[in-house]
């Protein structure tokens, strides 16, 4: 009988230091569980926060309201506020609409950039305005088509330093879908003609001083690098316009800061 106990007593113990065992292990595998589901909610809280931080600067909204916007790049704000330059032969007049002449008797002109609402702008000003509209612009593209493919690519293309550092491959996983796919079409047309103003600037500001005129009296403007600035439109505008509206956007310019005069680079990859 006392055999039969001592039996009982043994197995029961085994029993016990095997449950235990095993209730160590089981514990061990949900705390390990629990510990990649928090990383991983950690990395996407982490993600979510530097879609946040570009958004903010991008897109500043009402912070100082209390109020901020989740998401303030659209395909339909960007296309409503997308710039627009082009290299116009401005014949210069007076107040009343008689064309200035030099002194040599020919009629004064100077080449100048025109935005979209037909107003003389300055050339830093249009790189700012053009940097910028290209970085939505690709932000854009990258969320909707993109995913953390081109998400990655633009974060290798695109800012360079920390500050203007963009999210890379979580940006197109992050975000998900935005505008329809008309709008992202008409984006994708609006990015490739910022791309060709980019251009036109780059030339322009090669070929001309910052009052119209050429550098170089001998170059050849019917050829600068492929592009024929005698073909450009001819208009005209008087002289105290043309300073005041040349005044109007260096100073919006000084307002935008020198943090867009960086220049941006989109991959043709976004395009399609």
């Amino acid at each position: 009988m006392k055999r039969g106990y001592l039996r009982i007593a043994v197995i029961t113990v085994l029993m016990s230091m095997f449950a235990t065992n095993v209730s160590a292990q089981f514990w061990k595998k949900l705390e390990s569980a629990v510990s990649k589901v928090e990383d991983a909610s950690k990395k996407v809280d982490d993600v979510t926060r530097q879609v946040d931080d570009v958004s903010k600067q991008l897109s500043p909204g009402d912070e100082e309201n209390g109020e901020q916007a989740k998401d303030s790049i659209s395909a339909e704000d960007f296309l409503k506020n997308v710039p627009y330059y082009t290299v116009k032969k401005v014949i210069e007049t007076d107040a009343e609409g008689n064309p200035v002449k030099n002194e040599d008797g020919t009629i004064k002109y100077t080449f100048q950039l025109i935005d979209k609402d037909g107003n003389v702008g300055d050339r830093n000003t249009a790189k700012k305005h053009l940097n910028s509209a290209l970085k939505s612009g690709a932000i854009i593209l990258a969320k909707v088509g993109g995913g953390a493919a081109a998400g990655a690519l633009i974060g290798k293309k695109v800012g360079k330093s920390k500050k203007n550092a963009w999210i890379g491959a979580g940006i197109g996983a992050a975000v998900g879908l935005i505008g329809s796919a008309g709008d992202i079409k008409k984006v994708k047309e609006q990015v490739k003609l910022l791309k060709e103003c980019k251009r036109t600037l780059s030339l322009y500001e090669k070929t001309f001083t910052e009052e119209g005129t050429p550098i170089d009296a001998t170059v050849d403007l019917t050829n600068v690098d492929g592009f024929n600035f005698m073909a450009c439109e001819e208009i005209s505008k008087t002289s105290e316009d043309i300073k005041k509206e040349l005044l109007a956007s260096k100073q919006a310019g000084d307002a935008m800061g020198n943090e867009s005069l960086e220049d941006v680079e989109i991959p043709d990859d976004l395009l399609g």
